[in-house]
């Protein structure tokens, strides 16, 4: 039988066919252990693992699975009869997916779900044999309680961002990156610049920096010795102020990056295109500066005595 490649191909709109395939834009044949986009640049030594997390059911610690595949939530027959819950076993579920036959519960009861130590929820679980873990929790729980799944970093986003941590992941965004803050307010003209001396830490070494509307930041080397600097740029045509502690960059290690939106690393392209944008304000500048008149002569005359 002969074998063919793997495509991938987008569903577009025309005015013939209200649908019609496109050409594929790349052929890709995935490989295990192969990993791309984010994964390969931000975290090629991470894996994949299934999204469990700590909790407490009827105030007892248990391992709880977040499955978004499922549309109910299940718990564990030996777990439950051990943490006391009453179990009503006149009503039963047909669950397809956990095996390869049909799966049926063996009843429901009412259970208590903690997460993050304050977060409680009453509701309703199905009960069966699990392996594995103490619960399924599945989307008939995740939406209603306001639960997300954030698997870059590895965690459960609740709501007001309370955040539990993955079992088997580390944090991301971990406790090891350093911000590069504006120390005081910095008040900067159309083309002005102003720098910030960086310290460099051995374990975080690599540099994030953003930018915005009106300013961007650059890396700059001193003239002399090893200092370096973050140079803020004004490229607005308006003077701007920059307030005390306005964060330019991170310092983060191999596998992290900053939470906050509109950070790039160095050399990157888009950093490049800051780097030009710049030079250019600072050139304009230049350009449109104009000497002030002097209000006396340029040298020194020295007076002397009249003579009689």
């Amino acid at each position: 039988m002969l074998e063919r490649a793997p495509r991938i191909s987008a569903v577009r709109r025309t005015t013939d066919d209200e649908f019609a395939r496109e050409p594929p834009l790349d052929e890709i044949d995935l490989q295990p252990g192969e990993r791309r986009g984010y994964w390969k640049h931000y975290a090629p030594h991470k894996w994949y693992k299934q999204a469990k997390i700590h909790g407490k059911l009827n105030n007892h610690r248990s391992v709880l699975l977040l499955d978004t595949g499922a549309e109910v939530s299940i718990l564990d027959t030996t777990f439950a009869r051990e943490v006391g819950c009453l179990i009503d076993t006149e009503t039963t579920q047909e669950c397809v997916g956990i095996r390869d036959e049909t799966y049926y519960t063996v009843g429901r009861t009412r259970v208590k779900v903690t997460l993050a130590g304050n977060l409680v929820y009453y509701m309703h679980l199905w009960v069966g044999d699990l392996v594995g873990q103490h619960a399924i929790l599945g989307m008939n729980f995740m939406v209603p309680a306001g639960v997300r799944i954030d698997t870059a970093d590895g965690t459960a986003c609740l709501p007001d961002e309370v955040h539990i941590q993955m079992i088997g992941r580390r944090p991301l965004y971990g406790t090891r990156m350093n911000p590069v803050n504006v120390k005081t307010p910095v008040r900067l003209e159309p083309g002005d610049t102003h720098e910030v001396l960086l310290r460099p830490d051995r374990n975080a070494p690599f540099l994030w920096v953003t930018r915005a509307e009106s300013w961007v930041t650059t890396f700059v080397k001193g003239r002399a010795g090893r200092k370096t600097y973050l140079r803020v740029t004004n490229i607005g045509d308006a003077a701007i102020t920059l307030d005390a502690h306005e964060t330019l960059g991170w310092w983060t290690p191999s596998d992290g990056q900053p939470r906050s939106r509109g950070f790039v690393r160095l050399g990157s392209p888009r950093y490049q295109q800051w780097q030009n944008v710049a030079y250019g304000a600072t050139r304009d500048a230049e350009e449109n500066w104009i000497p002030a008149e002097p209000d006396g002569p340029m040298t020194n005359r020295p007076s002397y005595p009249t003579g009689r």
